[in-house]
């Protein structure tokens, strides 16, 4: 019996000793299997996912498309290329919209868009969104604007969507007058329409219109009513349609999950408003434009527009913040994605504590499309998950551009914050992750981790060279984790990690092995990284 004893307690303690010694050196801390399935049907993947805002770094980003929106353009004046910040900045107009174009586009009217033209085809990115504008009224006159600076007077220039004369290439700057159909014949005798290469491939209904009553205040007194959004829609959705049928709308660009669910309204107003027998808000304006395309035989929306800047708090109650030392608050970062989708996961944040009924989100988005308005796209024309300057930032923005691709998300754009390296990084890793363009894939094949939480997992096969990629995320804080990758019947010859870290932003392959025995892959992936597998 002594001897037993004895026994076991060595057994007890080499076993430990190997466990402590393992975690210490960062050997593995799971033992994690990705399956894939090849004989499920494959999902196209958008490119347009892969898309950032206007003033990204193009030196830093390799992007598939740029979309000119924001609070700006709801007073951009195209013809002067004036604007006016709102409540951003006292409701100061001026010449903001010029400092990032070319000089020798600056004295030209619509330099702003004419410039986000230009950076497409300088950088091979093939679609291109435009935010038009539909408050009512655009910038016209320089200084800091209040109540007592008249919409009728000299400040202001009235919106008009049809001009309904000729159309001029050099438009007249003093009849207090925009309109937008000018606007678009114009820019399609300098760029072309949508089916043309430099042509802009779609065009935004306006920018936060639930939220103009704040923003743009002075243009935009009261909330606006849904009927009235939804009548503004119609009107500059037709425009648009007329002048480029082929060119997608995008609407309405809800400024996050309140506005989602009410408009931004009380529940009460909700109420009075017969709003009781939809769920949320996007249901009524899918069904609303819905009967819109029965009633004229032509659909105006093609893409619904949603902002989303995500909500969830870690241990320090900050929402996106910087405390990139405290685990807590990573897990609440690279976690926060997954109230897209996971209907076990609950983050922390007041969207919860006040039920969080429409999450996850991408499933009850899909499920409103195909009752109300089948066929409608889905775009995420801004969102951050904040960590620009971190790797759990980078994990973060991978993770959300593979479940967009899952649920075949159409079209996305992240709005960076001054610093972004680390989220420009991530979108590289799936649109060019050697520095030579190559890319992720064009075809999605269904795969499965046994543990999301620690390793998520996205797989792609590009048509154009017939290569697998397989894209890993390691949420593991500390240590390595060991993944065993079953490609079912299919066998692998050689597959290469490009990998980002915290290191830095430089996508590099990864010095660890990798193990290749038919058709199974077993690789040690590094704690917090994201991991790009080519495969042969």
């Amino acid at each position: 019996m002594y001897k037993k004893t004895l026994l076991l307690r060595g057994t007890f303690l080499a076993f430990m000793t190997f466990m402590i010694s393992s975690f210490s050196t960062g050997l593995f801390a799971n033992d994690i299997t990705v399956s894939l399935d090849f004989a499920a049907p494959k999902k196209a993947i958008s490119p347009y996912i892969f898309g950032i805002n206007d003033r990204a770094d193009l030196n830093k980003v390799s992007p598939k498309s740029i979309r000119l929106g924001g609070n700006r353009m709801t007073a951009y004046n195209w013809e002067n290329n004036k604007s006016n910040a709102g409540s951003d900045w006292k409701n100061h107009t001026d010449d903001y919209m010029l400092s990032n174009v070319r000089p020798q586009l600056k004295r030209q009217p619509g330099a702003a868009a004419l410039n986000v033209a230009q950076d497409a085809k300088e950088h091979n990115v093939p679609y291109t969104l435009l935010t038009l504008q539909m408050a009512g009224y655009v910038a016209n006159k320089d200084g800091e604007k209040g109540p007592k600076n008249s919409l009728d007077g000299d400040d202001w220039c009235k919106v008009v969507n049809r001009k309904n004369a000729d159309f001029l290439l050099r438009p007249d700057k003093n009849d207090h007058f925009v309109y937008t159909d000018e606007f678009l014949n114009y820019l399609g005798n300098k760029i072309g329409k949508s089916d043309s290469q430099s042509g802009f491939k779609a065009y935004a209904l306006d920018n936060e219109p639930a939220l103009w009553s704040h923003t743009h205040s002075l243009i935009q007194k009261d909330k606006i009513s849904a009927e009235d959004l939804i009548s503004k829609s119609v009107d500059l959705a037709k425009t648009i349609k007329d002048f480029d049928p082929k060119a997608d709308v995008f609407g309405p660009s809800l400024f996050g999950y309140s506005a989602y669910d009410r408009l931004g309204y009380d529940w009460d107003l909700i109420q009075s408003k017969n709003f009781y027998k939809y769920d949320w808000f996007i249901d009524y304006y899918l069904e609303k434009m819905a009967e819109v395309e029965k009633s004229q035989g032509v659909r105006l929306l093609d893409v619904l527009d949603l902002h989303y800047y995500t909500e969830a708090k870690g241990s320090c109650g900050v929402r996106t913040c910087s405390h990139f030392d405290n685990d807590d608050c990573i897990k609440a970062r690279i976690n926060a994605v997954r109230s897209l989708y996971d209907a076990n996961y609950k983050e922390k944040s007041w969207i919860t504590d006040t039920g969080a009924r429409h999450f996850p989100l991408l499933p009850k988005l899909q499920a409103s499309i195909d009752k109300y308005y089948p066929g409608t796209k889905i775009a995420f024309t801004e969102y951050n998950f904040g960590g620009g300057t971190d790797i759990s930032g980078a994990i973060a923005q991978a993770d959300f551009l593979g479940v967009l691709a899952e649920y075949e998300v159409y079209f996305a754009s992240i709005w960076a914050f001054d610093k972004a390296e680390y989220q420009f990084a991530a979108i590289n890793i799936f649109t060019d992750y050697d520095g030579q363009g190559s890319g992720f894939g064009d075809s999605l094949i269904k795969s499965s981790s046994s543990d999301d939480y620690t390793v998520s997992s996205y797989v792609a096969e590009n048509s154009s060279d017939g290569k697998l990629h397989i894209i890993l995320t390691n949420k593991e804080i500390h240590n390595k984790t060991r993944v065993t990758i079953d490609l079912g019947k299919q066998s692998c010859k050689a597959a290469v990690n490009y990998v980002l870290d915290k290191s830095g932003t430089k996508i590099h392959q990864a010095n660890s092995k990798i193990k290749i025995k038919g058709n199974k892959i077993v690789i040690d992936l590094e704690p917090l990284t994201v991991n790009h597998l080519v495969l042969d």
